[in-house]
């Protein structure tokens, strides 16, 4: 078994308290270097590429962690992508610079414009969090560091969704957005996802303001979810490539060390997978990769299947009703059909 998907949660702890958070409940104990270091062994034995994402929680509460994988994967050549997700608050200069550096791509939860963004990000005291994210991004811009954005889409922003598009322009150093349907886990739980026909307006408004824009601009502003579809036009053996639980290669690692199939599902015994030090069980994962694609097997039979690549297990896991999958689903159609015209 080969892990080709290494999330490490440095510690479940966040200087936030999003509404919508699926890792809330996450162990807030903070992950030591030596069990990351084991996870990156283990990952690094399968003799294949692999990306190691830095997540929490917040991982920058944890940066000494993150440095020690860092420069291990470097030390030891290994073929590694690196990625960290944060809330961008905890971002300095030297923080920054070392990231970039050691080409650590960045990616910055981000929902909306600052109106809309305070009603779901919020700090510990219950303000709206806006500000302290535009310092990171501030942090990146001024040392000539792009950026990623990930917009998480609930019933309560999804009518303002371009305008997270309009944000991203006038920050300056955002490449790309990605949305995120909201997972009925943690805080999710009490937050609805947005109806498919709400969605699908929302990314019809999206796409036509990244046009307006680039047309203005002569720069373009990717969407994740169109890149993914234009990638499967190229290879559709690649159908539930984005799901590497189901495939048997992916290793969500909590501070302790033990491994789950998937981020949202952490800390659910049905979904365990082994511990860093003694490695994946074998069982485990096949049944895991069992219950998932059987889960998951009416995708197969939609016409859209090819270009989207099948829809997200985790995503409807929360929900009894399966209600988020109408969401997911017209989003990705609407991508799909921006790389058909």
């Amino acid at each position: 078994m080969s892990i080709k998907m290494l999330v490490l949660s440095l510690t479940g702890q966040c200087n936030f308290a999003c509404r919508y958070c699926y890792a809330a409940e996450h162990d807030r104990s903070m992950m030591s270097p030596e069990t990351a270091l084991a996870a990156v062994r283990l990952a690094a034995d399968g003799g294949e590429r692999f990306v190691i994402q830095f997540s929490g929680g917040e991982p920058l509460l944890n940066f000494d962690c993150l440095k020690a994988v860092v420069d291990y994967v470097h030390q030891e050549k290994l073929p590694a992508v690196l990625q960290l997700q944060t809330n961008g608050s905890l971002l300095t200069d030297k923080i920054a610079k070392y990231l970039y550096k050691n080409k650590v791509a960045i990616g910055v939860s981000l929902d909306g414009r600052p109106a809309v963004n305070d009603k779901l990000r919020l700090k510990k005291n219950g303000y709206g969090a806006t500000g302290e994210i535009l310092k990171g991004i501030e942090v990146l811009r001024r040392n000539n560091i792009a950026c990623g954005v990930t917009c998480v889409v609930t019933s309560e922003n999804v009518d303002t969704l371009e305008g997270i598009v309009d944000f991203a322009y006038f920050l300056g150093n955002i490449r790309k957005i990605g949305f995120d349907i909201l997972r009925g886990q943690g805080r999710g739980r009490n937050l609805q996802p947005p109806t498919p026909a709400a969605m699908q307006q929302a990314m019809q408004r999206v796409f036509a303001r990244c046009d307006e824009l680039a047309k203005l601009t002569g720069m373009r502003i990717a969407i994740a979810q169109q890149e993914r579809a234009q990638l499967l036009c190229k290879d559709c053996s690649l159908t539930f490539g984005h799901c590497y639980a189901m495939n048997g290669e992916a290793a969500f690692v909590d501070a302790k060390g033990d491994i789950y199939a998937c981020s949202s599902l952490v800390g659910n015994a049905d979904f365990y997978l082994g511990n860093v030090y003694n490695g994946l069980e074998p069982a485990l994962v096949e049944k895991t990769k069992q219950v998932i694609a059987e889960s998951m097997d009416f995708c197969r039979q939609c016409d859209d299947f090819k270009l989207c690549g099948g829809g997200c297990f985790a995503r409807w896991y929360g929900f009894e009703d399966k209600s988020a999958y109408g969401a997911e689903c017209s989003m990705k159609r609407e991508a799909i059909k921006r790389i058909q015209k």
